[in-house]
């Protein structure tokens, strides 16, 4: 029970049955989907959010046959309605129950701008990208041979730029100096930091120091790929972990006004 504690994911059983109203309103779910959608919920009462579920039970309790069970459980999934851990018990030497974890609908919503606000920062990308493939050249008149000559007409390779390029820009040491291990192209740092700008002003307007997050949601990231957990792209994952932390930070911020204005 204690393993279940730690993936709770609501409050209160008032406020999953409303994030499931939510899902069952958003999407076109089919009959046996919606059933058996409402069953996990009514499992992942007692620690609202999550549960302990045998796909064969889940299978008894619907009354649906397991490949039903099996085809709605991946559309929960890759809807990203719910996350299903897999538990693994060496004692029994197999698969144990799994544990399905219910995301809040709000959590859900804003994970799910992530593909408009990635179309949205390309466009900024492309015109950060275009700013600083045209840092000023330098231009030498040589006067001998071993001198190096650049010119206007040449400018800088933005692609072969390290990171020492990015010394006193606007981007944080700290957060070059956790990235660079991993990355060291200053356009793709450059791009990242992109993200965390964007994700700050859609989910955490009210929040200025974002730096620590930012770090911390880029080993979570790093950590998920080492994992094989992405599925899609690095700097999308990278997004949507710091959209839901930015969030939690927003909320936070908006808990301590209002205690501050009660007092």
């Amino acid at each position: 029970m204690k393993e279940l504690r730690k993936y709770q994911s609501f409050k209160n059983v008032a406020e999953m049955d409303e994030s499931i109203d939510l899902y069952l309103k958003k999407y076109d779910l089919k009959e046996s989907e919606r059933v058996i959608l409402l069953k996990i919920a009514a499992y992942s009462c007692k620690f609202p959010g999550v549960s302990y579920l045998k796909l064969d039970t889940l299978a008894k309790v619907t009354f649906y046959v397991k490949r039903t069970v099996q085809r709605a459980l991946k559309k929960f999934i890759d809807l990203g309605i719910i996350t299903r851990i897999e538990q693994f018990k060496p004692v029994r030497g197999g698969n144990g129950a799994s544990i399905n974890v219910i995301t809040p609908f709000a959590v859900h919503e804003s994970l799910a701008v992530q593909s408009t606000s990635e179309e949205e920062l390309e466009s900024t990308e492309s015109k950060d990208e275009e700013q600083l493939a045209h840092i000023e050249t330098i231009n030498y008149k040589a006067k001998s041979s071993k001198e190096l000559k650049i010119r206007n007409s040449e400018p800088a390779n933005v692609n072969e730029l390290d990171v020492s390029y990015l010394t006193n820009s606007h981007i944080p040491t700290e957060f070059i100096n956790a990235v660079k291990p991993f990355i060291g192209s200053a356009k793709e740092v450059y791009s990242l930091w992109g993200k965390v700008l964007l994700a700050q002003k859609k989910h955490a307007q009210s929040l200025t120091d974002y730096t620590e997050i930012a770090i911390t949601a880029f080993k979570q990231s790093v950590f998920a790929l080492k994992m094989n957990k992405i599925r899609k792209g690095f700097k999308g994952y990278f997004f949507g972990v710091l959209a839901k932390m930015m969030s939690v930070e927003q909320r936070k911020l908006k808990c301590k006004l209002f205690n501050f204005l009660g007092e």
